[in-house]
C-alpha cells in the first residue's frame, strides 16, 4: 500500500457531512475520554438501519505535544496523536463499532515539518455504507510532489474491511501525474500513467492482477 495515513440530517439517504464537532460534543461526551478533544463529526447510515451512524476524530490535548519549530514549516508542530471512532446508532444512544489509532496521522510530524495537515475538512464520508476517509501528503517545503490516498470501507461480518484504495500522485511543478486504483474485492488494480494535471497529457489505463491478500480492516493493521 501506498503512503500511510455534523449536522442534522434532512433524511438518512443525504450524503454526511464533515462539520465541527463542538456543537455536538454532549452527544457523545461518553465516547471522549479525559485529555482528548473531540474534533471532527460525520453522520451516516453504515450499517443499513436507517440510522444516523456517527464518526468521530479525536484529539489528544497533551501540552508536551505540542513543539517549537525553528525550521520551515509551522512555528508549532502539534503531534498530538488522532483516533478515529466509529458509533452506531441505537435507540439508547450509540455503541462503539469500530476503533482506528493509526489510520488518522497527527497534525504535523517532527521529522517532516513543511508537511500540511493531511486530514482537510470534508475528508471523511459516511454514505450508502461506505465509509471514506482521505489523506493528503503535500509539503510547503522540500518537494514538489503531492499525493492524496483514499481508503473505502464497508461493514460486513461484524468488521469494517478495507475494500478500496484510491492513491493519485502528482508533481507540482511538471504536473505529471499517476492514478492507482486498488480494489480489493475484485483482486484486481487499475494504474493511469501519462496524465497532466495541467496538460492533460496522454494517459494511458492498464490493469493488473494483485497477489493473493489477508483481508484488511478499519480496526487493525492497514498494509495491503
Amino acid at each position: 500500500m501506498k503512503t500511510l495515513s455534523t449536522t442534522r440530517l434532512a433524511a438518512l439517504v443525504l450524503p454526511a457531512l464533515l462539520l465541527p464537532a463542538a456543537a455536538q460534543a454532549d452527544d457523545f461526551a461518553a465516547h471522549v475520554p479525559a485529555g482528548w478533544q473531540l474534533t471532527h463529526t460525520v453522520r451516516g447510515d453504515l450499517n443499513g438501519d436507517r440510522r444516523a451512524d456517527a464518526v468521530l476524530v479525536l484529539q489528544q490535548q497533551d501540552a508536551a505535544k505540542i513543539i517549537g519549530n525553528d525550521n520551515l514549516g509551522p512555528n508549532r508542530l502539534n503531534t498530538n496523536p488522532r483516533v478515529l471512532k466509529v458509533l452506531f446508532k441505537e435507540a439508547g444512544g450509540y455503541r462503539l463499532a469500530a476503533q482506528s489509532d493509526e489510520l488518522i496521522p497527527p497534525e504535523h510530524s517532527i521529522d517532516v515539518p513543511c508537511l500540511q495537515d493531511p486530514l482537510l475538512d470534508g475528508d471523511i464520508t459516511a454514505d450508502k455504507g461506505l465509509l471514506k476517509v482521505t489523506l493528503h501528503y503535500w509539503l510547503s517545503c522540500g518537494s514538489w510532489g503531492v499525493a492524496i490516498d483514499t481508503y473505502t470501507f464497508r461493514w460486513q461480518q461484524n468488521r469494517f474491511r478495507l475494500i478500496g484504495l484510491d492513491h493519485m500522485e502528482f508533481m507540482r511543478n511538471s504536473g505529471d501525474k499517476t492514478s492507482y486504483s486498488y480494489n480489493y474485492l475484485s483482486g484486481r488494480k487499475k494504474v493511469i500513467t501519462g496524465d497532466n494535471i495541467f496538460e492533460g497529457g496522454k494517459p494511458r489505463t492498464r490493469w493488473e492482477k494483485l497477489p493473493k491478500l489477508p483481508h484488511y480492516y478499519l480496526d487493525g493493521p492497514l498494509q495491503p
